[in-house]
């Protein structure tokens, strides 16, 4: 296949010089108009195919696009194709030459095209699948406000196919069972320059996490345990005032102030990480339950900003909102615990696995990853 790519990728440099005319006038990268004429490679009239090119790309408003992410662009590869539910991994147009395809092609992907030009440093775009995805599970609307829908006008609303995989900028719990996710402009018909939506949080999970999400928080010893007659030390935090870092943060819990804070020294910041803290700990005390009342050990709770990039978290990280924990659970391994919690937890939140721990969040919608390592 390596062969087949590089002549490719060598006819697209021999025409670069017609494809930067068409960057010149939308703003779209020249590679990207070589690998649409790739589709084609009909060249016989360059300076037709230079004004068609540029007629086409306006029309369709890939000019407009702010956001140029590798998620977007492959999306585009696909919308040019008439395939409008997204990036599949069943699209032979994008990922044709890759392991990401199960089935086997002769044709070589716009994914595999990319690939070789990185490699030849031709464009740096990074990793194709390092980033967080969004999956539409089933036929949806993407609407301007979190509200029925049709309350909304047309133009406040998109109708989103199930099976519609779209690369995620950020997303967050919003009122009425929403969530807010923001998406590359440029990706949705309709979409026009908005790129923060609302979407019901149950026709939606997520798949993968930031390329440099390797969190390294180990857990410390809590310097005052629950059993112990002595509560510790107190702290204070918003909405509760003042707690004990030996307390149970529920009561008759199994789980301390101390390990939700790193014995003191992550102060929640508000009543809303206070409420993620609590809302999380029940959430916990099902897990211990659900595996058999096994002791576990708390790696990681919550994490203030600073903390989080000491640690090497998301940028995004559930533990700056206080409803995230990285735990291990004593005689089970993580990828064992993943395997157990997986159909328990389903949509009630974030689950994912290292070698190491296993992390839990309650944001209230589906979300998986693989830390790999």
């Amino acid at each position: 296949m390596e062969p087949t790519v590089r002549g490719i990728v060598g006819r697209m440099v021999q025409l670069r010089s017609h494809y930067e005319v068409v960057e010149k006038a939308t703003g779209v990268p020249w590679w990207f108009v070589g690998i649409l004429h790739y589709s084609e490679w009909n060249f016989r009239e360059p300076a037709q195919f230079e004004r068609q090119m540029i007629d086409v790309l306006i029309s369709k408003k890939f000019h407009q696009a702010k956001t140029r992410t590798l998620g977007a662009l492959l999306w585009g590869f696909d919308l040019w194709n008439g395939f409008r539910g997204g990036v599949g991994k069943e699209s032979t147009w994008v990922w044709g030459g890759t392991n990401i395809l199960d089935k086997k092609t002769s044709r070589v992907g716009a994914a595999a095209i990319m690939r070789y030009m990185q490699s030849q440093q031709l464009l740096d775009m990074g990793d194709p699948q390092g980033s967080t995805e969004m999956l539409v599970l089933a036929d949806t609307l993407f609407k301007v406000s979190p509200e029925q829908g049709f309350k909304l006008s047309d133009n406040d609303k998109i109708l989103v196919s199930a099976g519609t995989r779209l690369q995620l900028l950020s997303d967050e719990p919003d009122q009425g069972n929403h969530v807010k996710v923001r998406i590359p402009d440029g990706v949705l018909m309709g979409q026009n320059d908005r790129v923060d939506w609302f979407v019901f949080a149950q026709h939606i999970q997520l798949e993968g996490t930031e390329p440099n999400n390797k969190p390294q928080d180990p857990p410390v010893e809590p310097e005052t345990k629950i059993a112990e007659r002595d509560r510790g030390r107190s702290i204070t935090v918003p909405k509760l005032g003042k707690v004990y870092l030996g307390d149970p943060i529920l009561t008759n819990g199994h789980f301390s102030w101390a390990e939700a804070t790193k014995n003191g020294s992550r102060i929640p910041v508000d009543e809303d990480v206070v409420n993620g803290i609590l809302k999380i700990a029940e959430a916990m005390e099902e897990v211990r339950d659900y595996l058999g009342g096994r002791p576990i050990t708390v790696n990681s709770w919550y994490r203030d900003p600073a903390s989080n990039r000491k640690a090497g978290g998301a940028s995004r990280s559930r533990h700056l909102s206080g409803d995230a924990v990285d735990f291990v659970v004593q005689g089970i391994s993580p990828p064992e615990v993943n395997r157990k919690l997986e159909p328990w937890w389903r949509d009630r939140g974030g689950l994912a696995s290292a070698s190491v721990f296993t992390h839990l969040d309650a944001r209230g919608y589906r979300a998986r990853w693989n830390y790999g390592f």
